[in-house]
């Protein structure tokens, strides 16, 4: 029998592992579509980078005019210097042309904050990319999944952690969370507790994972909408898409829990 390194050898799909190109890495920061205009940058269906739609294009500018450098000079810039990979943006050639050409202060300040929302996308995909779950968080997703109303009898839980966590101008987050947690509370926390008496199961490590993947997260400098947002679809990823919204009722069970989100001081 031909040994398992021979066999992959001969398999002419099998080839090297290679690392992503920075033109792969750019166009899937800007999902592959133009941050000003929305035009598609490469079809996902496009093989040759050849054909390419787009352009790497500097926020702050490589070569600036007299003018340019004047009116910029007193902005914020972003990297160690102009060729970082943090002043540079996947645009299409219409959008490349007009930043290069025709820079304003106003449209600066845009790419420079839509690059900034990019960076934090990926340092919040990063924060739970090494990550593990507890296995047993799919059986709670799976179980308020399959609730019907009957299953809960109406508001059962008064949330009066999260008023301490958010501003006035986070009312419809904190709406969202209130209503999941007002819901599913006492459901959610009798589950855990039922599986830490039946199961091998530990609330303590999965609480340790939680808080583990906040902190990462807020030290991003995210907002809390898209901390909430991207713990959601960490959890919805390791639970293989059973319910997102089943998702978003386990982690505001977390902002309750107080694993996710900071008390405000006053």
């Amino acid at each position: 029998m031909r040994d398992l390194k021979s066999i992959l050898e001969a398999d002419k799909y099998m080839q090297p592992r290679v690392n992503p190109t920075e033109a792969e890495l750019r166009l899937r920061e800007v999902n592959y579509h133009c941050p000003l205009c929305g035009k598609e940058l490469q079809s996902r269906k496009q093989k040759k980078l050849s054909e390419k739609k787009f352009q790497i294009a500097h926020i702050y500018p490589n070569s600036p005019t007299y003018e340019q450098y004047n009116i910029l000079k007193a902005s914020d810039r972003l990297g160690k210097n102009c060729e970082s990979f943090e002043n540079k943006i996947a645009l299409c050639k219409d959008c490349h042309g007009t930043q290069d050409f025709h820079t304003t202060v106003e449209e600066y300040l845009n790419l420079l904050e839509i690059k900034k929302t990019c960076l934090r996308q990926t340092a919040l995909h990063d924060a739970t990319f090494t990550l593990g779950l507890e296995y047993e968080i799919e059986n709670v997703v799976e179980k308020i999944y399959g609730l019907k109303e009957s299953d809960i009898s109406g508001i059962n839980y008064n949330a009066v952690a999260i008023a301490d966590k958010f501003i006035s101008d986070e009312i419809l987050l904190k709406s969202k969370i209130t209503g999941y947690v007002m819901t599913y509370f006492t459901f959610i926390r009798d589950l855990f507790k039922n599986m830490e008496t039946t199961t091998t199961f530990d609330f303590d490590i999965l609480s340790g994972q939680i808080r583990a993947c906040f902190i990462k997260m807020d030290s991003s400098g995210a907002d809390k909408v898209e901390i909430f947002e991207n713990m959601v679809d960490w959890i919805n990823n390791k639970t293989q898409n059973i319910s997102r919204i089943a998702c978003e009722a386990i982690i505001s069970f977390f902002v309750q829990h107080c694993e996710v989100f900071y008390e405000i001081t006053k």
